[in-house]
C-alpha cells in the first residue's frame, strides 16, 4: 500500500459536512480532521470506492456566522468508520475560508 502524501498538516476539527453522491444521495456527516488538501469524514454509512467523485458542503464558522462551501472531492481511501477525500478544486472563497480556519491570524 502506498504511503499517503500530504502537502499540508491536518487539523483535528469537527465540522458539519453534507456529502452528496448520486448513488448514496445526501448524507449528513462530521469531519475528523481537515487540511488545505482534503478532509477525513466520519461515517459508518459511506459505501464509496476509491476515486469516486462527490460533492461536499462544508459548514465553516467565520465572524460569528456559519458559511457553506460546496467542494468537489475525490475519495482517497475508505475505512470502516469513514473516508478521506482529496479536494479537487477549491474556489477562492473556499480556499480563503480554509486558510482562515486552519491558520488563524494572531491577535
Amino acid at each position: 500500500m502506498a504511503k499517503e502524501r500530504r502537502l499540508g498538516p491536518r487539523k483535528r476539527l469537527a465540522l458539519e459536512v453534507m456529502l452528496d453522491h448520486q448513488r448514496l444521495g445526501l448524507q449528513r456527516c462530521q469531519t475528523r480532521d481537515i487540511s488545505l488538501d482534503g478532509v477525513f469524514v466520519e461515517s459508518d454509512k459511506l459505501a464509496l470506492r476509491r476515486n469516486n467523485i462527490v460533492d461536499l458542503v462544508l459548514k465553516i464558522p467565520a465572524d460569528g456566522k456559519t458559511k457553506h462551501y460546496r467542494i468537489k472531492a475525490k475519495v482517497a481511501n475508505v475505512r470502516r468508520y469513514g473516508a478521506r477525500f482529496i479536494f479537487r478544486a477549491l474556489d477562492e472563497k473556499a480556499y480563503a475560508a480554509l486558510v482562515d480556519l486552519l491558520y488563524p491570524a494572531e491577535p
